[in-house]
């Protein structure tokens, strides 16, 4: 085993790794990378005709535009990503990648052929990034415990005995479903392995008065009313399941059977009455 110290009499059962596109959405955003940055430079040369003047300090009159198009199309692209996955990361990675464009034609005075070779760069290294997070993770399950570790920049690991697990579920995308791979997430009784979906509306309201020179008073009222609901399902980060494996269901087959194994009562042998 990687760092997990075997115990006595301990066996190891299976070693399992992450599906090779089990981190397929990491790909994508690599990908999407390097298409918005083929995707600006073409609207670069659009508008390089217009001759549009914004006029912002410090900046260089002639790449105002390209500046606010870069940032634009990359921080909307961020937004998009975060709504999907529920993140920040994205806007935090997407706006850096903005900086350090806006950095390089403004004050190092390159030319606006960098941006595309700075997300072209910026995707490439994502690709590398995604298959070495994926290969840092390893799944053991002995015949005493299930192991969970992940080693990339930082370490992070789950272990647990068969007896303290109460549930197994099966998470399965489409693509999982086709390439016969996906999650299974042991659910303890601390409730561990379980996440929250909820969802919310909102209806708000406002109504400003403004007075007249001679009576400078105004007010103010405003109403608003929420609702939503929760609901607990079977989630969690991917160093805390066993995430993306191939043949899920055999895994949570063998993990059962290791469970039922424990749990039967051992029987004993006479003298009998």
């Amino acid at each position: 085993m990687n760092r997990a110290e075997p115990l006595s009499g301990e066996r190891l059962i299976m070693k399992l790794k992450p599906h090779p596109l089990a981190f397929w959405h990491l790909y994508a955003v690599s990908g999407l990378l390097i298409l918005l940055g083929y995707l600006i430079d073409r609207i670069y040369v659009i508008v390089s005709g217009l001759r549009l003047k914004v006029p912002i300090p410090f900046f260089q009159q002639y790449n105002v535009t390209n500046i606010l198009i870069l940032w634009g199309v990359l921080i909307g692209a961020a937004i998009i990503i975060g709504l999907i996955y529920i993140r920040v990361t994205s806007l935090l990675i997407f706006g850096a990648i903005a900086l350090t464009g806006t950095v390089l034609t403004e004050f190092f005075k390159m030319s606006l052929e960098v941006h595309f070779w700075l997300l072209a760069l910026c995707g490439l290294a994502g690709f590398a990034f995604a298959e070495f997070y994926r290969r840092g993770h390893n799944y053991y399950v002995t015949n005493l415990r299930v192991i969970m570790e992940k080693s990339f920049v930082t370490y992070d690991s789950r272990q647990f005995t068969y007896d303290r697990i109460n549930d197994l579920a099966i998470v399965q995308g489409v693509l999982g479903r086709i390439l016969n791979y996906g999650t299974v997430i042991p659910v303890t009784a601390s409730g561990f392995g379980l996440g929250e979906d909820s969802a919310s509306a909102e209806i708000g309201g406002g109504v400003a008065i403004g007075g007249r020179r001679s009576m400078p008073l105004g007010g103010g009222l405003g109403l608003s009313a929420s609702g939503g609901r929760a609901v607990l399902i079977p989630r969690g980060r991917t160093y805390h399941t066993l995430y993306g494996i191939p043949r899920p269901r055999e895994v949570q087959h063998a993990i059962a059977a290791m469970m039922q194994s424990q749990t039967l009562p051992k029987q004993t042998q006479g003298p009998y009455i």
